[in-house]
């Protein structure tokens, strides 16, 4: 669109009608009429992108002015709609319509335009990761590195040798550190909260100054990486009670956004179970499985207080089971109860007593199968067979290794 502006008439108008066309990216172009001797009118024009016509001025002279502004303003719009495709491609694994989806998709195209730090807040198992990593594809940083960095498995020693450099254990970042390997790149810091007092103040220096100090060479180097953080606890209640420097919560809130649980947004289950069982067909290399209408049913009717997470891992076990072209209720029941079933058994259980239990109740429901059992849990079968031993089954092949002994064990 074109948007013809006289000088004398409306001015004030022209401002405002200019900022709102930079602030929502419209691609309406202006041409503003001003008359010759308006020293007034040739002084504010200037101030917004306007296409200046001087009057007294030719039927010619305006169309060409008119015509030259519509062709940009369909440049500009053909450029908008390139760029949304491209984002929409750039957040294919953000899967849903709901308009909580949307809100998201849209959110994340603003906080890729910008270069600011992200707070990314959610549930475990909404896809935290995904938005970051949908940030940093839509962002001008998006053909430079993009590392994780979870801070929950780190101390503050480990997280400082990550970040600045120095011998690590990781197989994913080399020993000159996170700033320098992901140099023009993004960082994301998941499970931000479970940073150490002592990096807390190393990292907020390294936000507020936008250099670091090499441990290595002693010298001074400029960062230049763009941080997200990822938390799915209330951060601000931390700060609150000490646990986290406020000052650092500050700078890391220079946009946030907010995934939404999968119990508000049930209308997107279908989609996403068709984008599992999707990935699933892909990487076996077979045809895509059906799933029923009442399996699908059974499925918007649960909980889902594992979030994204617990449904992917529900289809996948599924299929892992039962190979059938078509996934029925039946086939979902079992893993659907898995988690509101034993979320009250297992509280106040060491880490090595869950591991048995998932194992047990995995090797049960795989009618005692145990390279579907490993298949299931993704560790290897001398793996699977090593714990199950320790459990006290017999050898695979021995008299009661098989389905019964282990309903016979479950119900012990």
């Amino acid at each position: 669109a074109v948007c013809l502006i006289d000088d004398i008439d409306c001015i004030h108008d022209a401002r405002q009608l200019a900022t709102t066309i930079q602030s929502e990216k419209l691609s309406t172009q202006l041409v503003g009429l001003v008359a010759v001797d308006s020293e007034w009118g040739h002084a504010v024009f200037p101030s917004f992108p306007c296409d200046i016509v001087e009057k007294p001025f030719s039927a010619a002279r305006l169309g060409s002015a008119l015509f030259g502004n519509a062709a940009r303003a369909e440049l500009k719009a053909e450029n908008h709609r390139l760029k949304r495709q491209l984002h929409s491609r750039n957040l294919h694994d953000i899967v849903g319509n709901s308009s909580a989806i949307v809100l998201l998709r849209e959110s994340i195209t603003v906080a890729a335009e910008d270069d600011g730090t992200v707070l990314i807040r959610g549930e475990s198992g909404t896809g935290t990761s995904l938005v970051a990593g949908g940030i940093h594809r839509c962002s001008r940083r998006t053909w430079r590195p993009f590392l994780r960095i979870d801070c929950s498995v780190h101390s503050a020693e480990s997280l400082e040798r990550q970040m600045f450099g120095g011998p690590t254990d990781s197989e994913i970042l080399p020993p000159e550190g996170a700033l320098l390997s992901a140099g023009g790149g993004t960082i994301l810091l998941d499970n931000v909260d479970s940073i150490a007092i002592p990096f807390q103040k190393q990292l907020l220096r390294v936000l507020e100054e936008g250099r670091f100090r090499s441990p290595q060479t002693g010298e001074t180097r400029p960062v230049n990486v763009r941080f997200i953080a990822a938390t799915h606890v209330d951060i601000n209640r931390l700060a609150v009670e000490g646990q986290f420097r406020e000052d650092l919560l500050h700078k890391l809130t220079s946009v946030t956004l907010q995934t939404p649980p999968l119990r508000v947004r049930r209308d997107d289950i279908a989609l996403l179970v068709e984008h599992f069982l999707n990935q699933l067909a892909v990487r076996e290399g077979r045809p895509v499985r059906r799933i029923t209408v009442d399996a699908l049913q059974q499925l918007e009717s649960h909980s889902w207080p594992g979030n994204v997470r617990e449904l992917e891992n529900v289809i996948e076990r599924a299929c892992t089971v039962d190979e059938s072209p078509r996934l029925t209720a039946d086939d979902l029941k079992a893993w659907l109860g898995t988690v509101d079933s034993t979320t009250g058994e297992t509280v106040g259980l060491s880490l090595r007593d869950m591991e048995r239990k998932l194992i047990e109740t995995t090797f049960t429901r795989c009618g005692g199968n145990r390279e579907r059992t490993a298949k299931t849990l993704k560790i290897g079968l001398r793996t699977l067979s090593g714990k199950l031993r320790e459990y006290g089954y017999p050898p695979r092949g021995g008299p009661g290794s098989n389905l019964k002994a282990a309903e016979q064990r479950r119900a012990a």
